[in-house]
C-alpha cells in the first residue's frame, strides 16, 4: 500500500475497578484493537499504537500498544472540581500523542470504544479514495447491547444497534493539531467533542468529514454517568466558550459554518440564562443523581 497514508492512534488508559463498566469497556477496546491492529500489518498499513497515561497508570496499557507518553497534570491542576476525578486535557492528550510522532494522521479515541478488525484499513481507504490527505473526519459509534460483554468478539463485531450521538472518534492530520485551541476542556464530560468538531471543520479546507455509515466502532451500551458530574460540564462549557472566542478572533468564521452552526446551536443555547438556571437547580444535593437515573430509564443518550 501507499505508504503517505500512517497512523498513529492516541488512547488514555487509566486503572479501573475490576469488573466495573470502565474496565469491562478497556477489556473489549484491547481485545479489539490487537485484531485491527494485526490486520494492518497484514495489509501493510503502518499504525502505531500510543498510551498517553498519568506516571502510576502504566498497569492499564496493553498490546498493541508500543509506545508510552507521560501527561504532568489533569484538570484538578486547573480549577477545583467536585467529585474529584483526575481527567485529562484533551489539549494535553494530543499534544502528547503526537509529538514526535512522524505518521500522517493521529487518530483519537475514548477507551470505551472498540474497534471492528477492518478498522485501519477502512480508514487508509477512506483517505485515499474520498477525503485526501487535508481532511479531518469523525467515526459514528454503534451502541450495542451491554450484554455483549461476555460474548466473544465475532458476536460484538455482528451485533446491531443504534447509531451513537456525540464524538468519540478523531482522524486528524497531524500537522493540523498546532492550530487547534481547546483550552482546558477534559475529557469524560461534554462540550470537548463539539468544540474539537467546530475547530476542524473551520481549519480543514474541505472542512470536516464523517464516517457514519461504515460501522467501524462499538460501545456497550450507552451509559451516561457523566449527566451527574454538574462540575465538569460547567467548567468545559466554560473553557469552550472562551476558545470560541479566542478562535473568532483569529480567524474569520463565516456565517452559517459548522463552527458558526454549533456556536450557536450547542454552545450558546447551553450557556442561555434558561439552561444555566437548570443547571444550579441540578446541584440540589441528590438531584443530579435522580435525573441520571431517568434518562438511563428513558435510554437517553444526553
Amino acid at each position: 500500500m501507499n505508504s503517505v497514508v500512517s497512523f498513529t492512534h492516541v488512547l488514555n488508559p487509566f486503572p479501573a475497578r475490576v469488573g466495573s463498566p470502565h474496565a469491562v469497556a478497556s477489556r473489549v477496546t484491547w481485545m479489539s484493537l490487537r485484531v485491527a491492529y494485526e490486520a494492518a500489518v497484514k495489509q501493510g498499513i503502518a499504525v502505531t499504537c500510543r498510551a498517553v497515561v498519568l506516571r502510576g497508570d502504566e498497569s492499564a496499557i496493553e498490546a498493541p500498544a508500543s509506545e508510552t507518553a507521560y501527561l504532568t497534570r489533569t484538570v484538578q491542576d486547573i480549577a477545583s472540581l467536585s467529585p474529584k476525578r483526575p481527567l485529562p486535557l484533551i489539549a494535553d492528550i494530543l499534544a502528547v500523542g503526537s509529538l514526535k510522532a512522524s505518521t500522517s494522521h493521529i487518530i483519537f479515541s475514548n477507551m470505551d470504544i472498540a474497534v471492528q478488525p477492518y478498522f485501519y484499513g477502512e480508514l487508509y481507504a477512506f483517505i485515499i479514495d474520498k477525503v485526501g490527505l487535508e481532511t479531518p473526519f469523525t467515526v459514528s459509534r454503534v451502541n450495542i447491547n451491554a450484554d455483549f460483554a461476555d460474548k466473544p468478539l465475532d458476536e460484538m463485531y455482528a451485533a446491531s444497534g443504534p447509531v451513537g450521538q456525540g464524538y468519540d472518534c478523531f482522524v486528524i492530520p497531524a500537522d493540523m493539531l498546532g492550530a487547534l485551541d481547546l483550552g482546558g476542556c477534559c475529557i469524560g464530560a461534554p462540550h470537548f467533542d463539539n468544540l474539537l468538531v467546530m475547530e476542524l471543520d473551520l481549519l480543514a479546507p474541505e472542512g470536516i468529514k464523517s464516517m457514519g455509515a461504515e460501522r467501524l466502532t462499538f460501545h456497550l451500551g450507552n451509559d451516561i454517568a457523566w449527566a451527574a458530574m454538574i462540575d465538569y460540564v460547567e467548567h468545559n462549557l466554560t473553557q469552550s466558550l472562551a476558545a470560541i472566542s479566542r478562535m473568532r478572533q483569529r480567524y474569520l468564521v463565516p456565517d452559517g459554518s459548522l463552527f458558526d452552526r454549533v456556536d450557536k446551536r450547542h454552545f450558546r443555547r447551553n450557556a442561555s440564562l434558561a439552561s444555566s438556571m437548570l443547571r444550579k437547580v441540578r446541584r440540589i444535593p441528590g438531584l443530579a443523581l435522580l435525573i441520571l437515573k431517568a434518562k438511563r430509564a428513558l435510554g437517553r443518550q444526553f
